[in-house]
């Protein structure tokens, strides 16, 4: 006899960005404590502010691909900002052109899981697709305010010392990640050095440009646009116009 197993699929919750950020990660349940309660999966519309296509160098089971099979694929990160926040969207092993026709300035429904990778929330996509009719976002902000003012929101509660207790069997675990602390404090280090200069421009009145940041700092274009979107993800500056930063 055939013995079948049920599980549970979470909703995805109707949200805004800042509701994902303002959230608290539990670690050893992949999943966000929010206003709205457990959260595994969320819906949002946003704009793509940029895409980056990386060769992925895995297949799906972890193993290294060869480039003489002849089928490429890439990991897709697209970064997007409903106006409430900045977030990380991330696609594994998708072909080049599967996406090829999504760009910066395209509004997007997104439904995905959402995760964490360094400290940052990430969403990972189940469903992407351009938005086509302007209204959608209006009805979708109505129906987030609908629930705020009317449905059932929660605080979000403190996490506790269990709550980042490490599955050692899980499968989802990285180890290397475990020991990247050198890693992360030469990040760190660098995107204290690009606030303090950005902040340095803001106290005299002006903003400083992206060129005149990175001409500032030995560091590749690729690794400088990491650090500045991570300091605008974690809301220290923003772009008075096109290309120009100052601090808040």
């Amino acid at each position: 006899m055939n013995e079948i197993q049920s599980f549970k699929r979470f909703p995805a919750v109707c949200c805004w960005i800042k509701h994902i950020l303002e959230g608290r990660y539990v670690s050893n349940d992949n999943s966000y404590l929010t206003i709205f309660g457990k959260t595994k999966r969320v819906r949002v519309v946003a704009t793509i502010i940029e895409k980056r296509e990386l060769i992925s160098t895995q297949d799906a089971d972890g193993t290294i691909s060869s480039e003489e099979e002849g089928d490429v694929k890439l990991n897709l990160e697209i970064r997007l900002d409903d106006g409430t926040g900045l977030i990380r969207a991330i696609l594994f092993q998708v072909s080049p052109d599967q996406y090829s026709d999504f760009i910066k300035g395209d509004i997007v429904d997104i439904i995905g899981r959402i995760g964490e990778w360094n400290g940052f929330p990430q969403i990972y996509p189940e469903i992407l697709k351009k938005v086509k009719e302007p209204d959608l976002i209006l009805l979708r902000n109505a129906e987030i305010i609908k629930e705020i003012k009317f449905g059932e929101v929660q605080q979000i509660p403190a996490i506790t010392k269990e709550d980042y207790e490490i599955d050692l069997s899980s499968d989802e675990i990285d180890i290397n990640e475990l020991f990247e602390g050198e890693k992360t404090s030469e990040s760190d280090e660098f995107k204290e050095k690009i606030y303090t200069i950005i902040k340095k421009y803001t106290k005299e009145g002006r903003g400083i440009s992206f060129e005149e940041l990175k001409n500032s700092i030995e560091l590749s274009e690729e690794d400088f646009k990491n650090y500045i979107t991570d300091l605008e993800m974690e809301s220290k500056i923003y772009q008075s116009e096109e290309g120009i930063y100052q601090s808040y």
